[in-house]
């Protein structure tokens, strides 16, 4: 189609932006390591603190640091932690279980953070019966774990040693063998896949023979 821009411009335009990208990288890298240097605390520390600035406010809604845009493609970074902090609490107070964070809580004591809970409400009718069914959600939570592994290792490895299909692909492998088992439509699925391997598999052809 006449004026689209070709597989060998879009590699070429794009290389250009992945070595940019790569320089803004290094220069950021050597400035956090002079600066780490100088003031004599580690490199990660700022690494990390400069995605608590550069994110900050990203993707809060109604200036609230414990909401987040869900459309915000970069949000915040500390947002989800506190977010999830609250999360643990307030299923944790619903269930009278508030002591489970003692443990937690004495260890961030320990490292100058103290953290005080009020206002936390139980809302269930029986604490002892509430927390009997949590202990029997564990025992399934137990055979659910030791299953995971063996597909995600176990199997996985092995459809990879009989090159069925790579580590990798063999969750996917198996959730369509199951659902064609069960006569699911899965052909949209299906389709898409095809297509998408296919069209790699012509993109990397056409890369490594310097077909563009």
């Amino acid at each position: 189609m006449s004026g689209m821009i070709t597989p060998l411009e879009l590699l070429e335009d794009s290389a250009e932006i992945l070595a940019e990208k790569k320089l803004h990288s290094k220069h950021m890298g050597m400035v956090a390591k002079d600066t780490a240097k100088a003031q004599g605390i580690e490199k990660p520390i700022m690494i990390r603190c400069k995605d608590y600035a550069y994110y900050r406010g990203s993707g809060w809604m109604d200036d609230d640091p414990l909401t987040k845009d869900p459309d915000e493609k970069f949000p915040d970074r500390v947002t989800p932690t506190f977010k999830k902090l609250l999360q643990i609490i307030d299923d944790l107070a619903a269930i009278g279980k508030l002591d489970m964070l003692d443990i937690y809580l004495d260890a961030m004591k320990q490292k100058g953070v103290e953290i005080k809970i009020t206002g936390k409400q139980v809302r269930v009718a029986d604490v002892d019966e509430t927390w009997a069914g949590i202990e029997n959600m564990k025992g399934f939570q137990s055979d659910i774990c030791r299953l995971a592994d063996e597909l995600n290792f176990e199997k996985s490895e092995t459809a990879e040693e009989i090159n069925f299909t790579p580590k990798k692909e063999f969750k996917a492998t198996l959730d369509l063998f199951v659902k064609k088992q069960a006569n699911k439509d899965v052909d949209d699925r299906f389709q898409s896949k095809i297509t998408d391997l296919q069209m790699t598999e012509t993109a990397w052809d056409n890369v490594y023979n310097e077909n563009l």
